[in-house]
């Protein structure tokens, strides 16, 4: 089946009075035309009809409608959740706290969950309880899930070993792998079960993986075309743009499929005219949010995408027996439905807010009820909301009904660190420039996109935060900030937004602080061994880099642009590729190899195939 186909380190607080930001926000009202709600770049891929309908349990989710309620997993807790009809609680299973999607099998009355921490898929029974039924061991890192159109056969995808992994359904017996490029996320499956795709926080593809023959993936670039007039003269239009977050991915029908994704342009202007307080160096949003059609039809794959004005678009639902597919807004607490979703007439829909009150949802999970209607998983309030997008007539409404549930059960985190976690993700004016950027957004999931922005003058890489930043002072690239107040404070005034309270402050660093280290992938011991004796007694790698963090806390003179560089914590070093202050070597052999853009650290050149190759097993291996 061939085809041809940062942010620097968070943003926290200046503090600002109240009223000093609510005048900021009515003068900025006046003038902030915002994106737009959705605006297609292209031809729709869709046809004359309605595609064909495609099953839930071809994708996961963190929700699921199960009879007239739903069946949720919770990230925050771990907890399975089984709800009636209102949202309130029926039944409760312990799965692990950030656990990955679920699927569910409406005929077995099964459901399949991705144990993140646990390594494994545990099989639930639904009933009027939750119960285990069995649990299979995985790769490191099981995230996505999707079970195959005869329900036979489970796919699943792993983030720190990056496999797609395909079980027999009924016992979980392996039956064959395929090797994914990093940070792969969602999975799902065509209706005629020929294909599937799998969607990537840091790659800019989506893989679409041959289930018949090969099982191999092939990389589908996503489109980060922009629409020109709405950037002339903004210094967007000749910028190069890469595709980011692609957490969620659903068929509509058997040759149409859709992905949300981020487009970010991290140098906009470099030199004359450059906004040096910005990040990429320009006046507008350096990143927008895009979905991508894609046709499947023919001997090639077609794409168009289309701007929304949804932040962080994490996840996705289609309604077939309507032809309409639904879009999470994770950072603007928003729904948006997009109609004849499948077909040639596609158009704008409506859009559902699903905060309530002072309390911010978090949409991270969609699903379509029988008669239509919306599942809605929260993720920040842990409750789940019912949005009637269909009138009393069996059509699309003209106007949405939101009914919240209770809150199902209680975080796992402290009250501080939860607010801190809800500000991490928030789209927000308090936090940037007219509320376009998010600290997640360059921290998917709290990790890194891979990108070298434009700060100051200089190309640098956005970091990974996870288990980097307690006891890792100085920070920022050239170790100009000493601790991680002044860090966060500098990277607020980037983001130019109105200011947070210090107690906002406060809470925001206790999340940054709380986010745990990444799975490491798994490698062979040996070779881990002989690495780790390299580092510690050959190349003088200790010196530097040394201690529980990997690093001295100090700053060093090295060739390259700055004149000097802080000592970076080598903690998750496997998941923050590229590497070096401006991403320059590409992969960990690059920078073993002398390949970047900066010099004079330990002697690696000389090393052959093996010892670069061990080194590597170890360096992964923190």
């Amino acid at each position: 089946m061939r085809r041809r186909t940062a942010l620097g380190l968070l943003a926290i607080a200046v503090p600002a009075s109240f009223a000093t930001i609510a005048l900021a926000k009515r003068m900025i009202g006046s003038f902030d035309a915002g994106a737009p709600v959705f605006e297609m770049t292209g031809r729709p891929v869709g046809g004359a009809r309605v595609a064909n309908a495609t099953a839930a349990y071809l994708t996961g989710s963190r929700i699921m409608a199960v009879d007239d309620g739903a069946l949720v997993i919770d990230a925050d807790s771990g907890a399975l959740i089984k709800t009636d009809k209102t949202g309130k609680s029926l039944a409760q299973l312990a799965i692990g706290i950030d656990a990955g999607l679920l699927t569910y099998d409406p005929i077995a009355k099964l459901a399949y969950v991705a144990n993140r921490q646990g390594d494994k898929i545990t099989v639930v029974r639904v009933g009027d309880k939750l119960e285990v039924a069995q649990s299979w061991k995985t790769p490191a890192e099981p995230y996505g899930v999707a079970l195959s159109p005869d329900r036979k056969t489970l796919f699943v995808s792993t983030i720190a070993d990056r496999t797609f992994v395909a079980y027999e359904a009924a016992t979980g017996k392996e039956r064959w792998r395929s090797t994914l490029a990093r940070e792969p996320r969602g999975v799902a499956v065509a209706p005629d079960g020929t294909r599937a795709l799998v969607g990537y926080l840091a790659t800019g593809t989506v893989d679409q993986i041959d289930l018949v023959e090969t099982h191999r993936p092939e990389h589908i670039a996503l489109s980060t075309a922009g629409n020109a007039r709405r950037f002339r003269g903004r210094g967007n239009e000749n910028a190069d743009s890469f595709a980011r977050a692609a957490f969620a991915v659903t068929f509509m029908g058997d040759h149409q499929a859709v992905t949300a994704f981020q487009r970010e342009t991290p140098i906009q202007i470099a030199g004359g005219g450059e906004r040096t307080g910005s990040y990429g160096g320009g006046f507008e949003s350096p990143v927008t949010h895009q979905l991508a059609f894609l046709g499947m039809g023919g001997s090639y794959t077609t794409q168009t995408t289309a701007q929304i004005a949804q932040h962080q678009p994490r996840a996705l639902a289609w309604d077939q027996s309507h032809d309409a597919l639904y879009v999470a807004g994770l950072g603007t607490d928003t729904i948006l439905q997009i109609k004849n979703a499948s077909q040639v007439g596609i158009a704008q829909g409506i859009t559902a807010s699903v905060a309530s009150g002072k309390s911010t949802c978090g949409p991270d999970g969609l699903a379509v009820m029988a008669d239509g209607n919306l599942l809605v998983w929260c993720s920040f309030t842990r409750n789940v909301q019912r949005v009637d997008f269909i009138d009393a007539k069996g059509a699309l409404a003209a106007a949405a009904k939101v009914s919240p549930g209770p809150t199902v059960i209680a975080s796992s985190m402290t009250d501080k660190r939860h607010e801190g976690m809800v500000l991490f993700h928030a789209a927000a004016p308090q936090i940037s420039q007219r509320g376009g950027l998010a600290c997640s957004t360059c921290h998917p999931d709290s990790r890194t996109d891979g990108l070298s922005w434009r700060i100051d003058k200089h190309e640098l890489q956005t970091p990974l935060l996870n288990g980097r930043v307690v006891g890792t002072h100085p920070y920022k690239w050239d170790g100009g900030d000493p601790d991680l107040k002044a860090s966060l404070t500098s990277t607020m005034k980037r983001l130019g937004g109105f200011g947070i309270t210090k107690e906002q402050t406060d809470s925001l660093a206790a999340f940054v602080e709380g986010i745990p280290a990444v799975r490491t992938p798994t490698r062979e011991v040996a070779a881990v061994t002989r690495g780790k004796k390299m580092f510690d007694e050959q190349l003088g790698c200790r010196s530097c880099h040394d201690g529980t963090m990997y690093t001295d806390n100090e700053r060093h003179k090295l060739t390259g642009t700055l004149v000097e560089s802080d000592t970076p914590s080598l903690i998750g070093l496997a998941a923050s590729a590229p590497y070096y202050h401006d991403g320059s070597a590409a992969t960990l052999e690059a920078l073993l190899r002398d390949r970047g853009a900066v010099h004079g650290m330990a002697e690696t050149t000389k090393l052959n195939d093996q010892q670069v190759a061990d080194l590597t097993a170890f360096l992964e291996s923190l």
